[in-house]
């Protein structure tokens, strides 16, 4: 199918990748896998949308197989086509926040992850990136300090730390920077800053727009903090079963199974529409 004839299309499926598509580790199941595919035949644009950085989308998108489409990395940060092609939007965060947040960090002895376009730089080499880049099929530059990037307009900056103090993190960073970064939570030990204009929400007003849809005709799934923007502007939110409470509360489908959820939700919305 060639997704550059918008015409073709009569609906969207949005789909976040960990604790999403994704289960465990790294399993993407059979049946989510031919689920997509079907929904695919049925006239749908099935669209990757996650915090995880473009490469690492780009290499789901071919183990799952799909067409060239554009996929949503960086929480909305950053769309492109998918196969190493042509980028379609970029929002960056301001160069002067960005380094307040990298004073902050270092200040606090935080591990940080720095994204400029699509490498990521961080201060020091430890299990946490290592894992990090295990999940995500990431390389990584050390960079021992991250204060040469002043100036710079990074894409995402990324904290990595124990899930309990996650939650306080994220609270002062809210009150610290109000309006000035949108912060959010992908995974229980992450804590992620991007533009105020960054979002997978806004990453979806802007592939409605281009496949020229109406909301009403667009699933999105996801199952944490940063998922629920995406879940507020699709016509159609599920919340995977052990999403986020705020999640679950806007849904109109919760599917039983965490690894075929995808399928669940797919086959339930294409016979909805």
């Amino acid at each position: 199918m060639n997704l550059t004839a918008a015409a073709d299309i009569d609906k969207l499926i949005a789909i976040d990748l960990d604790g999403t598509l994704i289960a465990g580790e790294d399993v993407i199941s059979d049946d989510n896998i031919a689920a997509i595919h079907r929904a695919g035949r049925h006239g749908a644009a099935v669209i990757i949308v996650t915090g995880r950085p473009y490469v690492s989308a780009d290499a789901v998108a071919s183990r799952v197989g799909l067409p060239p489409v554009p996929l949503v990395g960086f929480n909305g940060a950053m769309i492109r086509w998918s196969r190493g092609g042509k980028q379609l939007t970029s929002t960056c965060l301001a160069a002067d926040v960005a380094e307040e947040i990298v004073e902050q960090c270092l200040r606090q002895g935080l591990h940080l992850q720095y994204y400029l376009d699509d490498q990521m730089y961080v201060s020091q080499d430890n299990e946490q990136v290592r894992r990090y880049c295990r999940r995500n099929g990431m390389q990584y530059i050390e960079e021992p300090d991250l204060r040469r990037f002043a100036g710079q307009q990074p894409l995402k900056l990324l904290v990595i730390d124990h899930a309990t103090r996650i939650g306080p993190l994220l609270d002062d960073a809210r009150q610290r920077w109000d309006d000035r970064i949108y912060v959010t939570r992908s995974m229980p030990e992450y804590l992620e800053f991007l533009s105020p204009q960054a979002s997978k929400g806004r990453a979806l007003d802007w592939l409605l727009e281009f496949f020229d849809l109406p909301r009403q005709r667009s699933l999105a799934i996801g199952d944490a903090m940063n998922d629920l923007p995406l879940l507020q502007r699709a016509g159609v939110p599920v919340a995977m079963p052990h999403a986020d409470e705020d999640l679950k509360r806007i849904a109109h489908f919760i599917p039983a199974s965490i690894e075929n959820g995808v399928a669940e939700a797919i086959d339930w919305f294409l016979a909805q529409i």
